[in-house]
């Protein structure tokens, strides 16, 4: 019995700490920008988002996954030179659906996660565009892949 009631504490902990950290989050990290907006932050706090982004001149944007799901199209938008995603999955997952022509560079860091670039980027023209990614995946999965690549391929 003893065991019971201490699972059952523990386990009402767990569910506290969570649904804390939920709010936390969407406290700290606010969603901002449309999607034809230079600048954009999407965040999904146990929950999904669909964004597609349109802007004529991408230059920085955000997606932060935390117990949820984020896919971020971006194949309707233009790049800026440099332009930089950061990409945050904390057990939840982001998907990033380029165009086929971009140049598509990661900088990756997992702890019990996974990133993959699936992306061709030997396979684009030397003066493609370039967005460069910052990605990391905390008990959950990044996928960048092109247009013409289906998702988990």
């Amino acid at each position: 019995m003893k065991f019971i009631r201490s699972a059952a504490i523990g386990l009402a902990v767990v569910v506290a700490t969570s649904v804390a950290a939920v709010f936390v989050v969407r406290r700290q990290l606010p969603a901002f920008g449309s999607e034809n907006d230079a600048e954009f932050s999407v965040v999904a706090a146990v929950d999904g988002t669909v964004f597609n982004a349109k802007s004529m001149g991408l230059v920085e944007a955000r997606a932060t996954a935390f117990m949820g799901g984020i896919e971020l199209n971006l194949v309707d938008a233009d790049l800026s030179p440099g332009a930089f995603l950061t990409l945050r999955a904390v057990m939840g997952g982001i998907d990033v659906i380029v165009p086929s022509h971009w140049r598509v560079e990661v900088m990756a860091r997992t702890v019990m996660g996974g990133i993959g670039n699936l992306t061709a980027p030997d396979a684009v023209e030397d003066d493609a565009p370039v967005l460069m990614i910052d990605a990391l995946a905390v008990m959950g999965g990044i996928e960048i892949h092109a247009e013409d690549v289906p998702y988990g391929s």
